[in-house]
């Protein structure tokens, strides 16, 4: 028969294991990540943004142990995606790929869709810097961009871009308004249309990512006069910057970033931060980036809010000065 004494003991002992087994439950519970992450791109498959992200994706998921689950979302300029992220649990496990366009133009120029988007995301890191470029037909006497200046100052100038309210339109429209180029915005649905009537003598030039003009640029068919971006392309040398050729402030063409619903802790951020350091360090990363003109970046939470702000304020400033009327 059982003591009293021994029968205590034995439920203190059952209490003590049960408390141990909650405890370690409770930190695999804290341990970040222990299921799939989804990662929303506000874009349709087979677009560049998801390609981009399904790419970088991947590595992340090495990384971080975890599958990352690329889930598209698109709609309403990238509203539809933003605002089903927005609505998910701030724990890291629901993200949002997102690029200056959605995170810093719309939410400047839209006064509905997007407008709150600053509110309601955080940063988490900064995944690649995008260039442009402005190139004219490979039959115009233009050589320079600053032959280009002088050319749309004497007549107008017209200027293909992928769309309205897109970084290069308001490059080309800060471009004009600081030189006094009376440039002329032709906007088309995606860049291949853009390309294709550049080449074909329809447009005078055109303001693409690197990406839409490398093949006329390396066919032949179209002629670099410069690069908005930090530095020149690896792809393609020979162009200048727009600083190089003498023209400052263009420098900033855009980004592609991920963000997470306001309220997600900063040590989960971080640690996402690190796991995209190492994914765009990733060789088959670097020279998919190379190919397409982007500039490796995997930055802290800190670093992308920094971009983040500088982009918000370009925009404001540029719709300021050119009085850009632009309705999203």
């Amino acid at each position: 028969m059982t003591s009293p004494s021994n029968a205590l003991r034995a439920v203190a002992m059952l209490f003590a294991v049960a408390a141990s087994s909650l405890s370690v439950s409770f930190a695999q519970a804290d341990e970040f990540p222990n299921k799939p992450v989804t990662l929303v791109v506000p874009f349709s498959p087979g677009g560049g943004t998801d390609i981009l992200a399904r790419l970088v994706g991947a590595e992340i998921e090495k990384a971080l142990g975890q599958p990352i689950v690329v889930e598209n979302r698109p709609g309403a300029s990238g509203a539809v995606g933003a605002e089903y992220v927005a609505r998910q649990k701030a724990d890291g496990y629901s993200l949002m790929f997102g690029t200056s366009t959605t995170h810093a133009i719309a939410p400047v120029i839209s006064k509905t869709k997007m407008a709150d988007i600053l509110k309601k995301f955080v940063p988490v890191s900064e995944v690649a810097k995008s260039s442009l470029v402005i190139a004219v037909s490979s039959s115009s006497p233009i050589k320079t961009l600053g032959d280009y200046t002088q050319a749309a100052k004497a007549e107008a100038m017209t200027y293909g871009t992928y769309g309205i309210g897109s970084t290069p339109h308001l490059l080309g429209a800060m471009f004009g308004n600081e030189t006094g180029a009376q440039l002329v915005h032709v906007p088309y649905k995606g860049s291949s249309p853009a390309v294709a009537d550049l080449t074909g003598g329809h447009i005078k030039s055109a303001f693409l990512t690197v990406a839409a003009l490398s093949g006329s640029l390396k066919d032949g068919e179209s002629r670099g006069l410069a690069v908005a971006g930090a530095s020149r392309l690896e792809a393609f040398p020979d162009i200048p910057t727009f600083a190089e050729a003498g023209y400052e402030g263009f420098d900033n063409a855009g980004w592609y970033g991920i963000f997470a619903p306001v309220g997600t802790p900063a040590k989960v951020r971080n640690k996402i931060a690190k796991a995209v350091a190492v994914a765009v360090a990733a060789p088959s990363v670097t020279k998919r980036f190379k190919d397409l003109g982007l500039k490796p970046v995997g930055s802290t939470p800190e670093e992308l809010q920094a971009d983040w702000d500088q982009s918000v304020a370009l925009v404001e400033n540029i719709l300021s000065k050119t009085k850009l009327e632009i309705k999203k």
